[in-house]
């Protein structure tokens, strides 16, 4: 008799995954087994239940763009195009994420205890984009007076779009995602003027 086939744990949570996405928290546990190659009975005994291979397949990971955030502003780049970086990063794990967590809420295992984590997502992204402003604006490159205020509208903007386009599309979210990000940072934080000293004085038109 020929061996089952080697699976590894992340091949396992991969297939999970897209067949939850597609299925439900309701799909059969026989549809994942069948993807994998393996027999039911072979993938229980890997898992355990099918909610601790839902849970651990689509457990929530800490944001990516915080990676981007942690050595602080770039001197050499502006604050506008270093911010639209990090968030288009943060968009792309969000439209990752968003689906995860619609599947966890409506599953019996519970959104909010399925997705518990030390630090959730949306918590770290704002705290880790809180800490750039503020260095930003220590190093004079942003004039702030709340960057947790700012790190806020700017997290929950993006959010909102990510979950309105993920229930209705385009039609839900519209306009361009990159040109929506850029105008709001704008809006957000506008460019520091010159300091007065440093501005030119009109000149003094001699009499003719």
């Amino acid at each position: 008799m020929s061996r089952p086939p080697r699976v590894l744990d992340p091949e396992i949570d991969e297939a999970a995954r897209a067949v939850f996405l597609a299925q439900g928290p309701s799909a059969p546990l026989q549809d994942i087994a069948k993807r994998l190659g393996i027999s039911q009975a072979a993938l229980l005994h890997r898992v355990g239940t099918k909610e601790a291979l839902m849970s651990r397949a689509l457990r929530p990971v800490p944001p990516t763009a915080l990676a981007l955030l942690e050595p602080g502003p770039k001197e050499r780049v502006s604050i506008e195009d270093q911010l639209l970086e990090a968030l288009l990063h943060h968009r792309d794990f969000l439209r990752q994420l968003v689906p995860w967590l619609f599947v966890l809420h409506y599953s019996g295992l519970g959104g909010a205890r399925a997705m518990q984590l030390e630090t959730p997502p949306p918590v770290a992204l704002r705290e880790g984009l809180t800490k750039w402003l503020t260095r930003a604006k220590r190093a004079g490159r942003v004039d702030l007076a709340r960057p947790g205020a700012v790190a806020e509208a700017l997290c929950g903007a993006l959010e909102a779009r990510c979950f309105n386009a993920h229930v209705g599309g385009t039609t839900y979210a519209p306009g361009d995602d990159e040109a929506v990000l850029r105008q709001l940072i704008r809006v957000l934080l506008p460019p520091r003027e010159a300091p007065a000293r440093a501005r030119k004085k009109p000149l003094k038109r001699k009499p003719g």
